[in-house]
């Protein structure tokens, strides 16, 4: 087997725990095979990069070398407005190198919010693809042509990753040293470094951001509905209440909360079960009628679908 060659791009300020937890599980195939079958550099528009603790990283303008992977890290943040536009900034820098790896048919992956700079160049059109969870609701109205499915920690594609934020990268690591081949040295790495089972889904760790910008007072007035009648909640209770029709109503959500009626109220449904699942004993019966839901089995599939697990492991993963 020949040996790959793997460059870690780096933007302005990222998470430094991520970029040496790389480093090290492809130094520990190396330590393993011992020989060097993984080389590796960072690669950055600025010498020397540090994070914003002061933790400083030896970069170079270019890849020394022809690529085998390179795996793009994003900044990290939760303010939505000025997040995306540091996305902007950064994707621009970002799309020499994209556009290099693609010549050498490299594989190219995108930590946490750099699925942006993926999407911006057309890389996932069509595809699936996963994001940051607290960026789900920006990237689809940005990408809508990317087949965005944010319940995952991880998706691939071809030769094409994304996945989630923060340690969601020890996920991407795995993956990445099966895809080049070293399957049987990621079982040991994985053991030598004691690494937590692999995590399939992200939506466990969602919160509510309450610092979102959010139009009013239309939100304001779906939200109020949601919270007092969520049992009643379709289209034609929506539609009364805010006294429009049809086609007016699913033209506010497009424009001003970028989703439809339809999947406005299945999302404030799931999120409700999923803090009655977290919060209280009551059974997944019971939660079913308590968002507005009459058929079990269907429930429980819908959750399963929308969250990535069933409400039951939801339920455990929570407690």
């Amino acid at each position: 087997m020949n040996p790959v060659h793997a460059v870690i791009w780096l933007p302005s300020t990222f998470y430094s725990a991520v970029a040496a937890t790389l480093v090290e599980m492809f130094d520990m195939v190396n330590t393993i095979r011992r020989e060097r079958m993984i080389s590796f550099e960072f690669v950055a528009r600025q010498p020397d990069t540090a994070t914003t603790p002061g933790i400083s990283f030896q970069t170079k303008r270019e890849p020394s070398r022809r690529m085998d992977a390179l795996i793009l890290l994003a900044m990290p943040g939760m303010q939505i407005p000025e997040l995306t536009a540091a996305l902007e900034e950064e994707g621009r820098h970002a799309a020499p190198i994209i556009a290099r790896a693609q010549r050498e048919n490299a594989i190219i992956a995108g930590h946490c919010g750099a699925g942006y700079f993926l999407a911006e160049a057309g890389l996932l059109d069509g595809k699936r693809a996963t994001i940051s969870w607290w960026l789900k609701t920006d990237a689809r109205r940005r990408f809508p042509k990317v087949r965005w499915d944010a319940s995952r920690v991880l998706v691939q594609e071809g030769r094409i990753y994304t996945c989630g934020g923060g340690f969601s990268g020890l996920e991407l690591g795995r993956a990445l040293l099966r895809d080049l081949g070293f399957a049987e040295e990621e079982r040991l790495v994985r053991k030598l470094l004691v690494l937590p089972p692999s995590r399939q889904v992200q939506t466990p760790y969602e919160f509510p951001l309450q610092d979102q910008p959010l139009p009013a007072p239309f939100r304001d007035r779906i939200e109020a509905l949601s919270n007092s009648q969520l049992r009643r909640l379709d289209l034609a209770f929506l539609g009364k209440e805010l006294a429009l029709t049809p086609r007016t109503l699913a033209r506010r959500f497009s424009e001003e909360l970028h989703t439809t009626p339809g999947r406005w109220i299945q999302d404030q449904r799931i999120e409700a079960a999923k803090t009655l699942l977290e919060s209280t004993r009551l059974g997944v019966l019971e939660v079913c009628y308590q968002v507005g839901y009459r058929d079990a089995a269907s429930f429980s599939r819908l959750f399963a679908r929308a969250v990535g697990l069933p409400p039951g492991e939801y339920r455990r993963q929570n407690h």
